[in-house]
């Protein structure tokens, strides 16, 4: 069984790759896309669940951000 992450794991790769986070009343964050390329809507629940971490990692993919890559780069800034 894998580990399922939480909404603000996603929040905050997302921020950390440049992405512009908006948040809402309630429990739900925004996350605008690149150059008006869409946004997801992201609840920020402690667990996600199967579908929706899906629908998160998809949509990361459809803009190119793959979050393996991101963490990695982000390691290497800071050492350099």
């Amino acid at each position: 069984m894998s580990k399922h992450n939480s909404g603000d794991y996603y929040v905050n790769k997302a921020r950390k790759s440049g992405l512009s986070i908006e948040y809402s009343k309630g429990s739900h964050a925004k996350i605008l896309g690149p150059a008006g390329r869409g946004y997801m809507i992201v609840p920020m629940h402690k667990v996600l669940s199967n579908g929706t971490e899906y629908a998160i990692k998809k949509w990361f993919r459809t803009l190119g951000i793959i979050l393996c890559l991101m963490i990695g780069i982000a390691t290497i800034i800071h050492i350099l």
